[in-house]
Formats: structure tokens, sequence, C-alpha cells
């Protein structure tokens, strides 16, 4: 399933955390709820203007929220370069994953593509690369 719901649990970790360009580009504080904190499972590199997520050991700091207007899930999507209906376009992939922390699954950003020229984010935390 790659539909996002109104209740469903979204978790950032880039751009798109509250402060961030995204957060304010698309509205988020009307169309998602925070929930608070989150901890995500992988690593986080450095992608220049902004980063990527690839699951694996690790954890990922993140904010997590619950989707209050999922009609804003297509203009997201868009700003990841997500093409639900052409994978093979897309530079990330959206996928729902059990969190770290809280014990709860969340959909997430997820890079699919290759990492030649990025720098790991030791941190795993895009505020303090």
């Amino acid at each position: 399933m790659t539909q996002v719901r109104a209740g469903d649990a979204i978790a950032v970790y880039g751009l798109l955390r509250s402060g961030e360009s995204g957060f304010e580009r698309f509205g988020l504080a009307g169309a998602f709820a925070p929930l608070g904190p989150c901890l995500i499972p992988g690593l986080l590199y450095d992608l220049g203007a902004y980063p990527g997520l690839v699951i694996g050991e690790g954890e990922v700091a993140g904010e997590l929220f619950e989707v209050r207007d999922a009609g804003v899930m297509p203009a997201l999507d868009a700003f990841e370069d997500y093409w639900p209906s052409d994978p093979e376009r897309s530079r990330y992939q959206r996928i729902q994953i059990p969190l770290l922390r809280p014990d709860r699954r969340a959909w997430v950003y997820v890079w699919r593509l290759d990492l030649d020229e990025a720098r790991l984010i030791e941190s795993g935390d895009w505020f303090r690369r």
C-alpha cells in the first residue's frame, strides 16, 4: 500500500522537520499534528542541500507526526522526488516501517540511489551535521 491516510504516522528527518524550509513551504503545521521526537532505524547521509536515509543498522533522529490532511502528500512526494507510478524515476521511496522509538509504524522517505559522493552523518541528526 502506498496511500497515506489521515491518522497515519509520518516520520521526517530533514527538510520536512519543523523549523526547516519544507515544513513551512507545505504548511505542515496545519496538515500534520506533532507527536514528538522519534528514532528511525538506519543511516543518514549528507547529499548536499538535503539528507538521505538508508534503512539499516543505526539510529536517525526525526520528528513524528500524525497526518491530519493526506491531501498534502502528492506535493510532498513531488518535493521528495518520489513518483509512486514511476518508481524508476524516483530518488526516494516512501515506505511504512517500524520505528525504533516510539513503538509504532510510520511512513518514511528513504533514499534509493547510489551514495557515491555522500558523507555519512555520524550523529544521525540532520540538525547536528
